[in-house]
């Protein structure tokens, strides 16, 4: 995949955001989905009813959803670079915190401020890898970047499942909180600023045109002068002129988060209650994630030759059959963890393709806050889902019913998603 980008024309600088986001990406991923992979251990431990695991799982989704609405705007009035650093320090500590808690409120606490982080930091680093591609690698980059997530979480969960056997469930936490604080000095010592916010700092002109010199190609957008550039912040008149495709792809965001934090918070979970070990349950739920990878890969390579809205959609109603045939599966290992991964690689190409959409859809003044803004709007579902399931559970429906009523929002995000296609290219 390196190799492909190198042969569009960017630099090593380039190459080096690109990376560093990706680094980024993957710690999120572990720090996000750390809560899916002890909370078996967890709900034992204090007896946590399916309710109440819902709402502990929510609780660092709300998080994400709130960082992503507040917090990612602040960035287009203070850059990209000092929001990501801020955000890493805040899920260094809160990650410590988590695995400091001795009770479900405190434990509560620390995933909230652990999601608000990680809310903030998902939109500032679509749009870095977005400004620093080229114009021609921006879906591949963008697609390489949302990887990350998938490799962190589905790597963070088979290092779970050593971790678990032999310090507990606290030392996930802790091991989130010393590899999120290691990757602070790499950030700020290898990030620069975002160019469209630098273009439109007339004091910064220096630091603009010194990074311009040192990449290949980007986007027009990044090169325009300080001069020529409205440097107003992005307020509602700006983004009521996108709100077509910002009211549509929040919505297919919605629908899609809701069910894919669904699975990868509750997956490991259900198949405990249903007789599997812990370790062959996380390993399940990190199969889920593993197939992030071949995904981006596979938009990778697609981004050049088909319509990634087309792709997308197409993979959103595979996730839908998917879904519904998981919960009818018999209980056994072997046709449960292939089963996992293959549902994995649908949910996660849908995921990380409307990451990848995204940033086409919108201007580079208000990509930060219109994207901060979609995200978050669509994160709501990742509030609901989680614990809709809990509250269902307890009500007494079954896995099938479940995972049958799960797969229901896919199929409103394929007609959502094909809605996009007008506005594929902005």
């Amino acid at each position: 995949m390196l190799n492909i980008l190198k042969r569009t024309g960017m630099s090593a600088l380039q190459l080096r955001v690109i990376a560093l986001c990706t680094c980024v990406n993957m710690l999120d991923g572990f720090d996000i989905l750390a809560m899916a992979y002890t909370a078996p251990a967890v709900g034992k431990l204090w007896a946590l009813s399916p309710t109440r695991l819902g709402v502990l799982f929510s609780l660092g989704l709300t998080g994400m959803m709130a960082g992503s609405i507040f917090l990612a705007p602040l960035a287009d009035r203070f850059g990209r670079r000092p929001m990501i650093l801020s955000c890493l320090l805040v899920a260094t500590l809160s990650m410590f915190a988590a695995g400091k808690s001795g009770d479900l409120f405190s434990l509560g606490c620390a995933r909230v401020a652990t999601g608000l982080a990680i809310g903030a930091i998902l939109p500032c680093m679509n749009t870095m890898v977005a400004e620093y591609a080229s114009p021609r690698s921006r879906a591949t980059a963008v697609a390489v970047m949302q990887a990350g997530f998938a490799i962190g979480a589905s790597l963070g969960g088979f290092l779970a499942i050593w971790l678990l056997g032999r310090f507990g469930w606290t030392a996930v936490f802790h091991a989130g909180a010393i590899m999120t604080c290691l990757l602070v000095p790499a950030v700020y010592l290898g990030m620069p600023e975002s160019l469209a916010y630098l273009a439109r700092k007339p004091t910064r002109a220096a630091e603009h045109a010194a990074l311009l010199a040192r990449l290949g190609d980007v986007g027009d957008e990044a090169k325009l002068p300080s001069s020529n550039v409205n440097i107003v912040l992005p307020g509602w008149k700006e983004l009521a002129d996108v709100r077509t495709p910002l009211t549509l792809i929040a919505a297919s965001f919605f629908s899609c988060v809701m069910v894919f934090y669904f699975l990868t918070s509750w997956v490991p979970k259900i198949l405990v209650d249903t007789g599997f070990g812990e370790g062959q349950a996380v390993s399940a739920g990190a199969l889920l994630t593993s197939g992030g990878i071949l995904a981006a890969f596979a938009l990778g390579w697609l981004s050049y030759r088909r319509s990634l809205v087309t792709v997308v959609a197409a993979s959103t109603a595979l996730s839908a059959g998917l879904t519904l045939a998981f919960g009818l599966l018999p209980a056994e290992p072997i046709i449960l963890l292939t089963a996992a991964f293959l549902l994995g690689l649908a949910v996660n190409t849908t995921q990380i393709g409307i990451y990848t959409i995204i940033p086409g859809l919108f201007p580079a003044r208000i990509r930060a806050s219109a994207t901060g803004l979609a995200i978050g709007i669509g994160r709501i579902g990742s509030v609901v889902g989680p614990w809709l399931a809990g509250t269902l559970l307890t009500m007494g429906w079954t896995t099938g019913q479940l995972f049958a009523a799960m797969a229901t929002p896919y199929l409103v995000a394929v007609f959502l998603l094909l809605g996009l296609k007008k506005w594929e290219r902005h």
